[in-house]
């Protein structure tokens, strides 16, 4: 888009330049035939000085035409030249993968870590919801502030339940507030140490968390 851009400048640059130089050369011809019509039209008297302010004027004309030829070169040496600076901005994406497992949802906020459910072999779907540190609002699901596990030592005793409980059919699937990256990437670390699976998804400040409606929810990005 950018080279499209500086050939559209520079093509308009072109066309105003070639315009002055028509407009300067169109002054230089109406001079020189005014010059011609009031020499045949005046009376020899007046002839000397008439003919000596036209060459006056036609020498001004003939210099000011001059240095805006001058500009023009000048400008056309610089369109020829210049060459646009692209700038390319490397992004590095997340290698998603499809997997059969299931996401283990991890709340980060407060630079803490809340998992959304505990493993429990006797209930339902053998897990239960966390209500120690999360408030379950409806569909919605908030962290208590200053709760919640650090990220490190949370993330080694969750794999650590998983492999007592010989549950390897999960991933981390990471959501993440806008005040807590540096503990997500301190999360992350420990899980990609410990051989497993993670996905992520960033969340605005004031953003409420609902589990509805999400479809597959986060994959795994590595």
């Amino acid at each position: 888009m950018r080279t499209k851009a500086s050939g559209f400048y520079a093509d308009s640059l072109e066309m105003l330049l070639d315009t002055m130089c028509n407009v300067l050369g169109g002054i230089i011809f109406i001079t020189l035939t005014l010059a011609v019509l009031t020499r045949d039209s005046s009376t020899p008297a007046s002839d000397q000085s008439q003919a000596a302010q036209l060459t006056n004027e036609l020498a001004a004309a003939t210099d000011a035409n001059a240095a805006v030829e001058a500009m023009i070169q000048s400008a056309r040496l610089q369109l020829q030249t210049a060459q646009p600076k692209l700038e390319t901005n490397q992004m590095r994406l997340p290698n998603v993968s499809l997997t059969t497992k299931k996401p283990w949802n991890i709340i980060v906020r407060y630079n803490r870590v809340y998992p959304l459910y505990s493993l429990a072999p006797g209930a339902p779907g053998g897990m239960v919801k966390n209500t120690r540190n999360l408030d379950w609002l409806g569909s919605y699901v908030e962290p208590k502030s200053g709760q919640g596990a650090p990220p490190q030592g949370g993330v080694e005793e969750m794999v650590r339940t998983f492999r007592t409980a010989g549950q390897t059919n999960y991933y981390f699937a990471f959501w993440v507030y806008d005040d807590s990256f540096e503990a997500f990437n301190r999360a992350k670390e420990v899980v990609f140490n410990l051989g497993m699976q993670y996905g992520w998804e960033p969340m605005a400040e004031n953003a409420r968390l609902t589990m509805a409606g999400r479809g597959p929810g986060i994959l795994p990005q590595n």
